[in-house]
């Protein structure tokens, strides 16, 4: 992979890199804007997290079809990255505070039933038996695989998982198994394929369209750690959106308040999309097509896509362009649902129309810059010299960290030509050329 390559590509597509928020409906909008006003919050945050409430609200009932066979739902995996000290915590809470509630009101459901079914006296023969309840629940925050895939059996709709520390959550991976197989079930998950589990003195499961949702926060120096390495090879990064601002700076205490109708707001349009029959079995399922002018939109947009994945050499870039544009079609199923959960005046709930497919491009270009963003930092922290044969790396680690060519050369002149010396001087991936005939080593 060239770093170089994918500092331009990042850079090319827009400086700065905003989060669009112009491309969700008016009362989203606002929402956020003044929550974000009032408490402080960064927009990226905020409406990265807002896409994550209505992808775990529409669930697996809400789908997109493209063609026979390929169906997509709502699926989304993100990632909030900042420093420590941000606030990237209060979005994450504030936003999904919705989902929270219907998971513990689902949970005091079932406690009492659980409870009822304890404490039953069977030997009473004439009362009803109580079966076991199912717990059903719309939230996840610690699980092993296991558990992971019997809540998934029980709640058709699926559930959404909220980490504060991504990483820890990550590094949780085959913590309860020494046989792994951790993350190939998230990889599998992200699909929405079926699966089937087998496991001795447990009942066979088979969960016929999983659903899951993934959100949490990060540090930028953990990333490496948490992304890298053998997740960018089997593709279990590529499969993550980053909310990724350019710079988020600590405000001075806002004046400002929320207003309770827009604290209300955001339960309302959630409510419109997430129906109590949705939580409680089967229900229904919604699928939904493109329309024809929105088929010939995703047509352009995958054209597009196509020339950067076959004319890019770096398989890491091909990744995050190919995965980039499944998300397409996830968020403009989402971008959909928003719409029509706001107004639905001349939104057609059957078809997924141009507009929305629009609207999704917008956001889309967001999220390749912050993918470009974290794979160039990924890069960054890889060997540098890897390339270079041992002569050259032997010069790098004896060069002091400030130096000028007399210097380098002294160093040099008894394992390369001056030539050959020059020209790795020239590689601004090792070096900083502070002025003329003055470098700084970058590692």
């Amino acid at each position: 992979m060239d770093i170089k390559s994918l500092e331009e590509k990042r850079l090319a597509i827009e400086q700065p890199n905003p989060f669009p928020l112009d491309a969700l409906p008016e009362e989203i909008q606002e929402m956020i804007q003044t929550y974000c006003t009032g408490l402080n919050l960064n927009v990226d945050y905020s409406a990265c997290t807002v896409l994550f409430t209505y992808s775990v609200a529409m669930g697996s009932h809400y789908r997109l079809k493209i063609k026979n066979g390929w169906i997509e739902t709502g699926s989304l995996f993100m990632a909030l990255v900042g420093k420590t000290g941000v606030n990237k915590s209060s979005p994450l809470s504030i936003f999904t505070s919705k989902l929270e509630k219907i998971d513990k009101d689902l949970f005091r459901e079932f406690d009492k039933n659980y409870t009822a079914f304890i404490n039953q006296d069977k030997t009473d023969k004439s009362k009803p038996v109580i079966a076991e309840p199912i717990r059903r629940q719309l939230i996840i925050k610690d699980a092993t695989q296991e558990a992971l895939l019997k809540g998934l059996y029980d709640n058709k709709h699926g559930f959404g998982g909220i980490y504060d520390e991504l990483t820890s959550f990550l590094n949780s991976f085959n913590k309860y198994k020494s046989s792994g197989g951790d993350e190939e079930l998230f990889l599998s998950l992200f699909s929405g394929k079926s699966t089937s589990v087998t496991r001795r003195h447990t009942r066979p499961l088979y969960i016929e369209h999983p659903f899951l949702s993934i959100i949490g926060t990060i540090q930028p120096e953990v990333i490496v750690s948490s992304f890298g390495n053998n997740r960018v090879e089997n593709g279990l990064t590529h499969r993550f959106l980053f909310a990724y601002p350019d710079e988020v700076l600590r405000d001075d205490l806002s004046d400002e308040d929320v207003p309770d109708d827009i604290l209300e707001l955001f339960g309302f349009v959630i409510d419109r999309v997430l129906k109590p029959e949705m939580l409680t079995g089967e229900s229904f399922t919604k699928t939904l097509v493109l329309s024809k002018d929105a088929y010939q939109y995703y047509k352009m947009f995958r054209r597009r896509i196509n020339y950067i994945i076959n004319n890019q050499k770096s398989s890491a870039i091909s990744g995050i362009y190919a995965k980039l544009d499944t998300y397409f079609l996830r968020i403009s199923l989402i971008i959909h649902m928003m719409r029509l959960s706001c107004s639905n005046e001349g939104i057609n709930d059957h078809e997924v129309a141009a507009g929305s497919l629009e609207r999704a491009e917008k956001i889309i270009n967001y999220f390749t810059n912050t993918a470009l963003k974290v794979f160039a930092l990924l890069e960054r922290h890889r060997d540098p010299l890897v390339d270079y044969p041992q002569e050259h790396k032997m010069i790098y680690y004896q060069l002091p960290a400030h130096f000028d060519t007399n210097q380098a050369w002294e160093i040099a002149k008894l394992k390369v030509s001056r030539r050959t010396l020059f020209n790795m001087l020239n590689d601004d991936y090792l070096f900083t050329k502070i002025r003329r005939g003055v470098y700084e080593k970058i590692w």
